[in-house]
């Protein structure tokens, strides 16, 4: 699958056109930060919460989760390689506002909550989104869509969770999903 294929496939599972910074990274060739390399934008705090709520949007389940996929790495390069500083200071801010909206509810930081508690948390950030007034920039739907970005454009994500299929065959437009099974890359 090429990039422009992955943007497009990934445009259709937002519902949405990519931001323009995202987009522009992803023409430009932009890869996940090799393993070991370190984190530049986050504190290995931050990090770690990026990875559970990105494990939170796609989890591990037959294929392995957005964890496994680095997503966490993918949106600390872009954060400092792409996105410009206002940018990069907006993902911080919405972040810190996670554990900030976690205190208020349960008294104890995003990541010290029971996995129940979390998916709770989240459901509500994604719920208030939705009722977010026009113009408003909600955190979550950004986090989702680079969540979905750096899944779908890692090895992971294009080689074990969508099926790639270099010479598709006919067209047949009328196949019942459960005969498919995964979406095809």
């Amino acid at each position: 699958m090429n990039r422009r294929d992955a943007l497009k496939t990934i445009g259709v599972m937002l519902g949405t056109a990519l931001t323009p910074s995202l987009a522009q990274a992803m023409e430009a060739g932009y890869v996940t930060p090799a393993a070991g390399e370190p984190l530049r934008a986050f504190t290995p705090p931050q990090s770690e919460l990026v990875a559970t709520l990105a494990e939170l949007i796609i989890p591990a389940t037959d294929t392995p989760g957005a964890r496994a996929a680095r997503v966490d790495a993918f949106i600390d390069g872009l954060l400092v390689d792409i996105f410009p500083y206002e940018e990069r200071q907006r993902f911080l801010v919405g972040l810190a506002d996670v554990d900030e909206r976690a205190r208020a509810a349960t008294g104890k930081p995003f990541l010290s909550n029971a996995p129940e508690k979390r998916l709770a948390l989240l459901s509500a950030l994604e719920e208030e989104s939705r009722h977010a007034p026009p113009g408003s920039q909600p955190f979550f739907p950004w986090l989702k869509e680079l969540t979905l970005t750096g899944y779908y454009t890692s090895e992971i994500g294009a080689s074990q969770e969508l099926k790639y299929v270099h010479i598709a065959g006919y067209y047949d437009g009328d196949v019942p999903y459960a005969q498919v099974g995964r979406a095809y890359s």
